[in-house]
């Protein structure tokens, strides 16, 4: 069986069903008897990509190995066990964290990360960026400045450039790599266009009512709303909503062709279909914006869809599922055993989870949270916090940790446990960066 992985950058949970990844995308694509699994408690390893995608593309915790930062030589890939499978594989994306300078291409026979250096200008006009690849030409180029000049008129008109490609095409590259792959493939989609700066085009902005809303004001409102929420009015922070909204319906539509594409190719009964997200997006949520290093739900709590997946997938619906989990349970969907390296477990199959893990780290500074049905505690080194969470009833209530100790003792051992298994490295951030990278890292809100 094949198998394609999508993801979409900063999409939530609750705002995928309302906006474009409800029931009827995989129905009206793939057809209504293929069957279906959504889970309703799945949770991220992290608030953000970097401590998110460990998990989705090697099964392994995301402070593991070494901690954040390129993915070591001895992490699990899950690229790499089905290549070595016999599986055909191929990788589209654009976040500068999971590209090649973040070891994030290996065990792919086709990765296409978009890393030129003026990949930013992902519009209908380039929508790869504009690329000099004849040398002679970059030659030129070094004296006459010819990209320099066109990149300047074009800010000149359209405003500060995204730091990423736009979703059609990433689509395009996807459904042309599939006409092409034979069977089986594994194929991981990831898409950004649901992450800051959101700017989807303008018929989705006109639907959404913020078709007015330039790229800079963009900018300018999600940086200043990070800095200080007070500083945007409401109509300011209704239209970064908007923009939000518009950007998964037209993320979804880019879902809609890569499913319609399998279907009409007669590949939609033979390719389990994995789609998920690695982390959520706060607007005003908590007084906040953007991704703290926190484990609130609005930022782990990411939807999980699996088509034509086993029977008993069905089973976990209800359960504590973690991204650690999707590695096994691709493994487990297709017949090849689960690697003893990963640490997910396979829903419907293993033991349920009594509690999920999610972790962060800023310069040596840790956070570690874990989530059971009824709890959240999280242990901040960032902040020298340490914060419990009733879950019980409607919502999530702060709670003194002394007033419900005995209660919440599994969620405190667990982050206990998980700190003394930490091994951080001192070398985990030696990328090689160029200043384009650090630049588009810059814009989308990391650096």
């Amino acid at each position: 069986m094949n198998v394609l992985l999508i993801t979409v950058d900063s999409l939530r949970k609750d705002a995928a069903p309302q906006f474009g990844f409800g029931r009827e995308l995989f129905a009206e694509t793939l057809g209504e008897d293929i069957p279906e699994t959504r889970f309703e408690r799945a949770f991220a390893t992290g608030p953000g990509t970097t401590p998110s995608f460990p998990a989705l593309l090697s099964g392994t915790m995301p402070l593991s190995y070494g901690g954040l930062g390129p993915l070591s030589t001895d992490r699990p890939r899950v690229s790499s066990f089905l290549a070595e499978s016999g599986y055909g594989t191929a990788g589209f994306q654009c976040n500068p964290f999971l590209s090649t300078h973040f070891e994030y291409d290996r065990g792919f026979d086709t990765f296409e990360d978009y890393q030129n250096p003026l990949m930013g200008l992902a519009t209908k006009v380039f929508p790869r960026g504009i690329e000099i690849n004849n040398p002679r030409l970059r030659r030129v180029d070094d004296y006459l400045h010819l990209t320099d000049g066109i990149r300047k008129g074009y800010q000149l008109v359209r405003g500060k450039p995204r730091p990423y490609v736009s979703a059609d095409v990433i689509t395009d590259d996807t459904i042309d790599w599939l006409d092409r792959a034979e069977s089986p493939f594994f194929c991981w989609t990831h898409y950004m266009d649901v992450h800051h700066p959101c700017y989807p085009p303008d018929e989705y902005r006109d639907r959404f009512g913020v078709g007015s809303v330039t790229q800079s004001d963009v900018g300018e409102w999600y940086s200043a709303v990070l800095d200080d929420p007070s500083m945007l009015d409401d109509e300011q922070t209704d239209a970064l909503r908007r923009l939000y909204r518009a950007a998964i319906a037209y993320t979804a539509d880019q879902v809609r062709r890569i499913l319609t594409h399998l279907r009409e190719t007669g590949r939609h009964e033979e390719t389990l279909v994995v789609l998920t997200s690695d982390h959520g997006e706060l607007f005003g949520d908590w007084g906040q914006y953007g991704k703290p290093e926190r484990m609130y739900d609005e930022l782990l709590h990411v939807p999980l869809v699996v088509a034509n997946g086993p029977d008993y997938l069905d089973d976990a619906v209800g359960d504590l599922v973690s991204l650690l989990d999707v590695p096994p349970l691709v493994h487990d969907a297709i017949g090849l055993p689960v690697p003893d390296a990963y640490d997910g477990r396979r829903p419907g199959v293993d033991e349920s989870r009594a509690y999920v893990l999610a972790e962060h780290e800023v310069e040596g500074d840790v956070v570690v949270g874990a989530r059971s049905r009824d709890w959240l505690y999280e242990q901040d080194e960032v902040r020298d916090e340490r914060r419990l969470y009733d879950l019980r009833g409607d919502g999530c209530r702060s709670v003194p940790v002394e007033a419900h100790a005995d209660a919440s003792r599994t969620v405190r051992r667990a982050v206990s446990e998980r700190f003394a298994d930490l091994e951080l490295g001192t070398d985990r951030w030696e990328a090689d960066i160029d200043g384009d990278v650090e630049g588009r890292l810059e814009d989308l809100g990391y650096l």
